[in-house]
């Protein structure tokens, strides 16, 4: 009978001590809810204060801030009918170009800029906005015509083949800038077997650290699995350029390794696939939320991005690191971005490369990653 009773009252502490745990969990991920959705109003209202009378943000820099502050309030749940978010959208169309790119004239920035106009674009359709069907066929057409490929006499052994740059078609092809490309084209449903992702496919191979059938460059043969922005011409003399760097010395880092994942996700490789193994290694040695690997605080909201779309697509809530330990990596980077979150709403790096001393920038990141995060 007393072991009975024993048992009896070590089952109630056992259900006791799981249910009040749960409710401890319940409550610390209602918090951060609760904190996130404040962070996101608060940055949602420092937008407010900036946007320009014709409904743009920072257009001497180009669209492409206005279509970043778009998708950080589709994010977080602005309505399609607030008039800020309407304004913006009325802005970006009103930019739309006879070939398609939606872009301010003479920018330069043709695929960057309507690559992001697209994904800001196609989700204001799905949103409830019905006058964008023309707008977006015209800014696809566009981006596939300035993909490297045939059209402009090359063939799959060309290093610039399946990429895309900044601009147009003389445009030095990168792995960020066709990594945009890709996000556009998968936004607007286009899948594996797609021509212009068939072909991406072929550039961001030989952007990862790999030697394989997929990347015979010299700088591949000692890689580390990890992603390099950007491949320069080859030749018997100099093998491959970075920046004027001799082949062998070009760096992978955090974002582009990001990039290039989600590149190899969105093109339908598998887990079985060497390439998406060696680049989820990668990063699984350096996992990180409060710095860009590589690069330190340098790109690092872009690598916040990338990081979470990728991650978005790969399909996993935890992540586990090289040393086993799992992350929930939604609730870390939302806790690292509410830790720098600015007293006027907004968001801003202190290392001033790639832009990020912008605080429209940095704060549409900011709303775009809290909005993945959720």
């Amino acid at each position: 009978m007393k072991k009975s009773l024993i048992l009896r009252a070590a089952a109630v502490l056992t259900l006791c001590t799981f249910y009040f745990s749960g409710d401890i969990a319940v409550a610390q991920e209602n918090s951060l809810d609760s904190a996130r959705n404040q962070a996101a109003a608060r940055g949602i209202e420092y937008l407010r204060t900036v946007q320009a009378d014709d409904g743009s943000f920072s257009s001497q820099m180009g669209t492409g801030l206005t279509s970043i502050a778009i998708l950080g309030m589709l994010a977080n749940d602005v309505p399609i009918d607030d008039p800020m978010l309407t304004q913006a959208i009325d802005y970006l169309v009103s930019q739309a170009q006879p070939d398609g790119a939606i872009v301010n004239p003479g920018m330069g920035f043709g695929n960057y800029e309507t690559s992001i106009g697209v994904v800001a674009l196609a989700r204001a359709r799905k949103a409830g906005r019905t006058d964008l069907d023309d707008v977006l066929k015209y800014a696809e057409q566009y981006l596939r015509k300035y993909q490297w490929d045939e059209s402009e006499g090359i063939d799959s052994t060309d290093i610039k083949y399946g990429g895309a740059g900044y601009g147009g078609k003389m445009s030095r092809p990168d792995l960020s800038n066709t990594g945009f490309m890709l996000d556009a084209l998968h936004e607007l449903g286009a899948g594996p077997n797609d021509e212009a992702v068939k072909k991406a496919v072929v550039f961001v191979s030989r952007c990862q650290g790999l030697e394989s059938e997929h990347n015979t460059l010299p700088f591949a043969k000692d890689g580390d699995g990890g992603f390099v922005y950007v491949i320069e011409s080859q030749s018997p003399k100099n093998g491959v350029l970075q920046g004027g760097q001799p082949a062998g010395t070009l760096s992978t880092y955090g974002s582009m390794t990001y990039t290039g994942f989600k590149s190899l996700i969105y093109a339908g490789l598998t887990k079985e696939d060497k390439r998406v193994q060696t680049a989820l290694e990668w990063l699984t040695k350096r996992y990180s939320v409060t710095e860009n690997p590589g690069q330190g605080e340098a790109g690092l909201f872009y690598y916040y991005l990338v990081m979470t779309r990728a991650l978005q697509a790969y399909g996993v809530d935890t992540f586990t690191d090289a040393n086993g330990t799992e992350h929930d990596w939604r609730a870390e980077i939302t806790e690292e971005l509410l830790s720098r979150q600015q007293e006027d709403g907004s968001w801003v790096n202190t290392n001033r490369r790639w832009m990020e001393n912008s605080p429209i920038l940095v704060t549409g990141y900011a709303l775009m990653v809290l909005g993945n995060c959720k």
